[in-house]
């Protein structure tokens, strides 16, 4: 990549995104974006972004830019055009729900590179490496995750103009934030209804559920942070699974994950302990 000779010139995040493009051994020249067939067009993601991106088709309305929204992986779920200058450039080039524009992928651009870098990101111009994406001038704001902290998408701006600007970048961190407070209302209106999915399934006598139990008082707080630990951890796994924990007191704790579901796409876990 010739480009890295000209280190002084370029500004550190996109040096950064250049280097990790060598490393990977991209090709400039062999940039292709692959299409994944596994696009979830209604989740929780999507639905917490598609009153923002309405608001954003609006502000953008007959200008030649674009609104885009991509989950975790960099793969485009939702889109908003302003004109058809900007809908001819990016049906060209495949700026299409279902292409992954991952910089694993594509290289230097305002979607992967922002997941990557974890902060709000501009590309612009000849700083894409790939050369179809360099009449675009774009910036990208991570979405995260209220409940988990991690990334769950990101909110992309991109024009057909030269050079991002600052009400670009104003534009995608409130866009971002919008959709970041969306996802959690949405997200506490889903922990209640999984929950409630629990307390029911308890009252009725299910043998795969668990009536819900606090720590014990005289836990150590290194046992607690242990047990909160395991927890968090056995959440993050997302399946049924039981751990055992030897506590410093010489007590044993068992640390229960079940599998939690309600109606449509409801899916939790529900993690409870005993010490024994």
């Amino acid at each position: 990549m010739s480009r890295i000779s000209a280190e002084k010139a370029v500004r550190d995040p996109i040096l950064n995104s250049w280097r990790r493009c060598q490393d990977a051994g991209l090709n400039p020249g062999a940039v292709k974006v692959r299409l994944l067939d596994d696009l979830d067009s209604d989740s929780i993601l999507v639905r917490a972004a598609q009153p923002v991106l309405n608001r954003l088709q609006t502000v953008i309305d007959g200008s030649p830019a674009g609104v885009f929204l991509s989950d975790a992986s960099g793969v485009l779920a939702m889109r908003a055009l302003g004109d058809t200058s900007m809908r001819r450039a990016a049906d060209a080039i495949g700026v299409i729900p279902g292409f992954s524009y991952a910089e694993s992928d594509i290289g230097t651009n305002a979607v992967g590179s922002t997941l990557l870098e974890r902060r709000t990101y501009q590309v612009s111009g000849e700083e894409h490496l790939w050369e179809e994406l360099q009449r675009f001038s774009a910036a990208g704001s991570p979405v995260l995750d209220p409940l988990s902290g991690q990334v769950a998408g990101v909110v992309c701006v991109a024009s057909l103009s030269e050079g991002t600007n600052a009400q670009m970048t104003a534009m995608v961190r409130r866009s971002a934030y919008e959709v970041e407070q969306r996802l959690l209302d949405l997200s506490a209106s889903r922990e209640r209804a999984l929950f409630q999915r629990f307390l029911d399934s308890a009252r009725a006598g299910d043998a795969a559920a668990v009536a819900p139990t606090s720590m014990p008082a005289d836990l150590r707080l290194w046992d607690r942070i242990a047990l909160e630990d395991a927890a968090v951890r056995l959440v993050a796994q997302g399946r049924e699974e039981v751990v055992e924990i030897a506590l410093s007191d010489g007590r044993t704790a068992r640390v229960v994950a079940e599998l939690v579901t309600g109606s449509g796409d409801l899916t939790g876990v529900a993690v409870q302990a005993w010490v024994s």
